[in-house]
């Protein structure tokens, strides 16, 4: 923290060592070059009109960005919000920018976001296409360039591949036997869990008017055979990047970052498709914060968003990656967990609840702790996103008649 106001910056110091972010804050230039300089990953939270009355500061801090830049975030706080001031501030290295009076939530939010590493998982595309010399050659080209592949051939066999593998794309010849690409990417489309994924037409068809008709189907791109490798790659990758971000933020719950309700369901709907599939068990937990209220009347609603942002990053870091985890609607939350049963499902999240009841949450000079209820009901014995929501919404209300801080299985 590079402040000027003394008040904000101790009120930063103490929010973001709550959120366990280890908080510096250097007095001179040459101090914050040697905190910049540790090697591992940064935010800087800078006051713009630092750079606006003194060169030298313009000058270091560029420089220490220039030497740094893949691993120190800047993020400016700033008393004019005018162009010539974020300009400049995107001149120095800037990556967000906060006018006055800061809001400390969304300050906290945009150091957390830009601190998070990135997920590094390779792209999942589904190639669709009855000639396996072309499917060869063209997952050889996306594997090459570190991607992750899968195959069908036969139409009939679409939906199976689609719930397993979870692709980001479908790269679809237009034309094969018995059904078209426009016929099923229709079909596609039809269905909500899939309505989202791009679908890519990769043809001979070099007809201008019969691609755009088959765009106008459920397409979202056409390219045309032969392709360059490179050209392949390059549309692709975009296209998948472009949807992976416009997905996080449709998806995601803008407090906590989790998936938001319709999204948690969506993903519960795909999950219980695959198990029944696979022949897998799926459980449902829902979690309710005791008490919550209580926490806002007493310590203030921004306390109790970040007791919310609390749990939410406890279940990110105590659950598997395969995990889904989301933010159910006011101070409950979501979990769905794949191939595990009801009795594994219980000690899972009891667990859970234990650790996060000897969190210690601050507001001021208080110090108070939080629990959570939590109920769990598991596939096949629910079958579908209903009935298995409404019986674990059971077991938690059963949880809370027991005295909350519970976690019951139905």
């Amino acid at each position: 923290l590079f402040l000027r106001d003394g008040g904000l910056k101790e009120e930063l110091a103490v929010q973001l060592s709550f959120y366990g972010f280890e908080v510096e804050k250097p007095e001179s230039l040459d101090a914050l070059e040697s905190a910049a300089a540790a090697n591992f990953t940064r935010a800087l939270v800078l006051d713009a009109s630092m750079l606006l009355s003194d060169e030298e500061t313009l000058e270091r801090v560029s420089s220490i960005k220039e030497r740094c830049s893949d691993r120190l975030r800047i993020v400016y706080v700033s008393e004019r919000d005018d162009f010539d001031t974020r300009l400049l501030a995107v001149r120095s290295g800037g990556e967000a920018f906060l006018s006055a009076p800061v809001d400390v939530p969304r300050l906290i939010d945009k150091v957390d976001n830009l601190t998070t590493p990135i997920s590094e998982e390779p792209y999942h595309v589904l190639i669709v296409d009855d000639d396996m010399e072309q499917v060869s050659y063209h997952a050889m080209i996306l594997q090459q360039a570190g991607m992750i592949t899968s195959v069908v051939s036969d139409p009939e066999n679409m939906f199976g591949i689609l719930i397993e593998s979870k692709p980001e794309l479908i790269l679809m010849d237009m034309y094969m036997p018995g059904c078209s690409g426009v016929e099923l990417a229709t079909i596609i489309r039809q269905q909500e869990a899939f309505v989202d994924i791009p679908i890519v037409f990769l043809s001979i068809e070099t007809d201008a008017e019969k691609q755009m008709q088959a765009v106008s189907r459920g397409g979202d791109g056409f390219l045309s055979k032969p392709i360059k490798p490179e050209h392949l790659v390059t549309t692709v990758t975009n296209r998948v990047e472009r949807t992976r971000s416009m997905r996080f933020y449709m998806e995601r719950d803008s407090l906590t970052g989790l998936l938001n309700h319709t999204h948690l369901i969506q993903n519960l709907s795909k999950e219980i498709q695959r198990a029944e599939r696979v022949g897998r068990p799926v459980c449902f937990a829902m979690i309710d914060i005791d008490h919550f209220k209580q926490v806002n009347d007493t310590y203030g609603h921004l306390t109790g968003d970040r007791v919310l942002k609390s749990l939410a990053r406890h279940l990110q870091e105590s659950l598997r990656k395969t995990d889904i985890v989301g933010r159910y609607g006011g101070e409950e939350f979501g979990i769905v967990l794949f191939n595990v049963d009801a009795d594994n499902a219980v000690r899972v999240m009891d667990k859970v609840r234990k650790e996060f009841s000897a969190i210690v949450h601050e507001a001021g000079d208080a110090k108070f702790s939080v629990t959570f209820s939590c109920g769990i009901a598991s596939y096949p014995a629910f079958d579908g996103p209903g009935p298995i929501g409404e019986a674990a919404d059971r077991a938690l209300y059963s949880a809370k008649d027991q005295g909350r801080n519970k976690v019951v299985a139905t």
